[in-house]
C-alpha cells in the first residue's frame, strides 16, 4: 500500500509499504477519506513526541475489508469510522464508562494496544499514528476505535469525526453540557473551535463568541452561522472585547481550542463568576497555565476534556444523525481536498493557517 510516512521531524514522504494485517480485535480498514488535524502538524514539527518512522494521520473513515480473530462486532463491508478513542473497555477507567481515559491507550506511542506494530519497512517497524495511520490506504485498527456508522452516510465528508470534530462537538455536549440560553466564548475558530460552536448551538447556546486572529476563519464562524460575535484581538484586550459583549461579567462557558501559551487563560479570565472553561487543544507539550487563586474563590471552574470526552459508539452515530438530519453543517467547514501525494502540501498549509479543515481522499 502506500503511505505518507515521515522518518525525521520536518520531513514527510509518500512510500510503499507491506499491506497490514489485522490481529486479534483488530479490523482492516480500506480507507476513503482521512481529515487533516493539527495534532499532525505538531507530531511532524516534533512539538508532540512519538517515535519514528511513522505513518500520521487519525482521522479515517473507511470500509471494513477484513477482522482479526474474535471480533463479532464489526463485518466485511461495514462503514466505519476510526476514532482517536482506543479503549480496553478492561481497566480502571473503561469500566467506569471513561473510555477517553484509558489506563491501556496507547497515545503518542505508535503501537497498536498490545505494543507491537502492523508496518514494516526495511526491516524495521513503522509506527502509526493512534493507532491508524490513516494517511494510507489502508489501516489496522482496534475494534474498539473503529466505529460502525449508516452505510447512507457520506465517508468523504464525515472523516473529521475521528477526532477534531469529535474533539469540540463533546466539549460543548459531552463534558461541558453547555444549558439552552448560554452564552459560549470559543478561543480558536479552526475546525476544533468551529465544532465547539456547533455543539453549543445544538445545546441552546444563544450566544457564541468567536475569538480568532485569523479573519478569514472567523468570516468562516460568521457564514456558517454558529458566531454570533467575532473578536479578532488576543489576551486582555480579547477579555475585556468578551466582557464587553456580556453586559460586563463574562460568559458562562469558555472554550479553548487553540491550547497554545495564555489561550486558556484567556478562555478563563473571559467567563462570568461560576462559570465554566474547558481546555480542547494542544499545540505543544510544553505549554503552561498560570491564574491568580481569586478566580477560583469566585467559582470558576477549569476543566479539560480528551477527545471530547465521548464513548464513540455512542455519540459518533449520533452525531452523524444530527448531521444527515442537517443539524451539524460538518462538510461546509471542509474547505480543501486533497490527494495521498499532497499530504506534505496539505500539512503545510494547515500550519500556515491557509486552509480550516482539509480533507485526503484516498
Amino acid at each position: 500500500m502506500r503511505a505518507a510516512v515521515s522518518r525525521r521531524v520536518g520531513q514527510i514522504e509518500i512510500e510503499e509499504l507491506p499491506d497490514p494485517r489485522p490481529r486479534a480485535g483488530e479490523v482492516r480498514v480500506r480507507l476513503v477519506s482521512s481529515g487533516i488535524c493539527h495534532t499532525d502538524v505538531s507530531v511532524l514539527a516534533g512539538h508532540l513526541p512519538s517515535p519514528r518512522p511513522i505513518v500520521l494521520g487519525h482521522e479515517g473513515a473507511g470500509i471494513v475489508d477484513e477482522v482479526g480473530p474474535g471480533v463479532e462486532q464489526l463485518a466485511v463491508g461495514d462503514h466505519v469510522l476510526c476514532s482517536i478513542i482506543t479503549s480496553c473497555h478492561a481497566c480502571y477507567q473503561c469500566l467506569r464508562g471513561e473510555y477517553a481515559l484509558c489506563e491501556r491507550a496507547v497515545g503518542f506511542s505508535g503501537t497498536m494496544l498490545d505494543g507491537t506494530t502492523r508496518l514494516r519497512s526495511r526491516d524495521e517497524d513503522v509506527h502509526t499514528l493512534f493507532c491508524q495511520g490513516s494517511f494510507a490506504e489502508y489501516a489496522v485498527v482496534p475494534v474498539s476505535a473503529a466505529v460502525k456508522i449508516r452505510p447512507d452516510a457520506p465517508l468523504e465528508k464525515l472523516a473529521g469525526l475521528g477526532c477534531a470534530w469529535s474533539t469540540g462537538l463533546g466539549a460543548a455536549i459531552v463534558r461541558a453540557e453547555v444549558r439552552p440560553g448560554s452564552n459560549v466564548v470559543v478561543i480558536g475558530a479552526g475546525g476544533v473551535g468551529l465544532a465547539a460552536m456547533m455543539g453549543a448551538r445544538a445545546m441552546g447556546a444563544t450566544s457564541v463568541i468567536a475569538v480568532d486572529l485569523a479573519e478569514h476563519k472567523l468570516a468562516r464562524a460568521r457564514e456558517l452561522g454558529l458566531a454570533s460575535h467575532t473578536i479578532s484581538v488576543s489576551g486582555p484586550e480579547a477579555v475585556v472585547a468578551i466582557r464587553d459583549l456580556t453586559d460586563g461579567r463574562g460568559a458562562d462557558y469558555g472554550f479553548d481550542a487553540v491550547g497554545a501559551q495564555g489561550t486558556l487563560e484567556t478562555a478563563l479570565q473571559g467567563i462570568r463568576p461560576g462559570g465554566l472553561a474547558v481546555a480542547i487543544g494542544v499545540m505543544d507539550a510544553s505549554v503552561t497555565v498560570t491564574s491568580d487563586l481569586f478566580a477560583f474563590l469566585m467559582q470558576k471552574q477549569l476543566t479539560g476534556t480528551y477527545a471530547g470526552s465521548i464513548i464513540p459508539q455512542r455519540d459518533i452515530p449520533a452525531f452523524v444523525d444530527l448531521y444527515m438530519d442537517g443539524r451539524l453543517p460538518l462538510d461546509s467547514v471542509i474547505d480543501a481536498t486533497y490527494g495521498l501525494d499532497d499530504v506534505p502540501k496539505a500539512l503545510g498549509q494547515l500550519a500556515a493557517n491557509e486552509i480550516t479543515k482539509g480533507v485526503v481522499l484516498l
